[in-house]
């Protein structure tokens, strides 16, 4: 845990041992405590700063799987997300590749919406596909995706994710899935940018204005963006 019930205690103005019921679902705030809460929570940004010390850990050295492997920071990635696209609409959250399925599945959730991993390898059991491709600098060649068709349906509202990047590479790829399935780009998510080589690739593609970015890697350490 990244807060103890007694730095909570002091936080929240609740007692520790009161907190722990809460948590345990033995016992329910009433209505006052329950936004007495929320709103210490949200001035003191208490759910930024304790997905800042999940992700960084004790060595404060930023490690990919606290994010892709964790599902309570995860669910604090979601929580984050949600209101920060809360005035769009989500049908469907399209990630590639497979490492971003956890994150998808989380904000899939948030979002009331369904899930899609698009993969490099086309399987026969999805019938038709979406495919796509790019070039990975990383790799040095060029990457194929796909997805299945009846995946993206027709004029459904798709939220293109990526867990942690440093230039969006794959994204004209799954830009060119969703044009081919017909549907329509809500925004382009990045939880993480470890660089902001990811602004060239949007402008380039005529999708900066969709990108939303979480959070920034810096020498500091993690900054939250607005």
């Amino acid at each position: 845990e990244v807060f103890t019930f007694k730095e909570l205690e002091e936080l929240l103005g609740i007692p520790a041992q009161v907190l722990l019921r809460y948590t345990s679902f033995s016992h329910f705030p009433e209505r006052q405590t329950s936004r007495k809460i929320i709103e210490a929570i949200r001035s003191q940004s208490l759910v930024e700063k304790a997905l800042q010390r999940a992700l960084l850990g004790k060595q404060g050295v930023l490690e990919e799987w606290r994010l892709l492997f964790n599902p309570r920071g995860l669910d604090l990635v979601g929580y984050l997300a949600w209101r920060k696209l809360a005035d769009g609409e989500v049908d469907l959250v399209l990630t590639y590749p497979e490492r971003n399925a956890a994150v998808a599945a989380i904000l899939a959730g948030w979002f009331s919406a369904g899930v899609c991993v698009a993969s490099e390898r086309g399987r026969a059991s999805w019938g038709k596909l979406l495919s796509s491709q790019y070039i990975s600098s990383e790799r040095d060649e060029v990457v194929y995706v796909h997805a299945p068709r009846d995946a993206v349906e027709k004029d459904s509202e798709v939220l293109i994710v990526e867990s942690i990047t440093a230039n969006l590479e794959p994204l004209g790829a799954l830009l060119s899935l969703v044009e081919q399935a017909k549907a329509h780009l809500s925004a382009v998510l990045v939880v993480l940018a470890l660089s902001d080589g990811w602004v060239k690739t949007a402008e380039k593609l005529g999708v900066l204005d969709k990108v939303r970015v979480l959070m920034a890697k810096t020498p500091e350490g993690i900054r939250f963006l607005p």
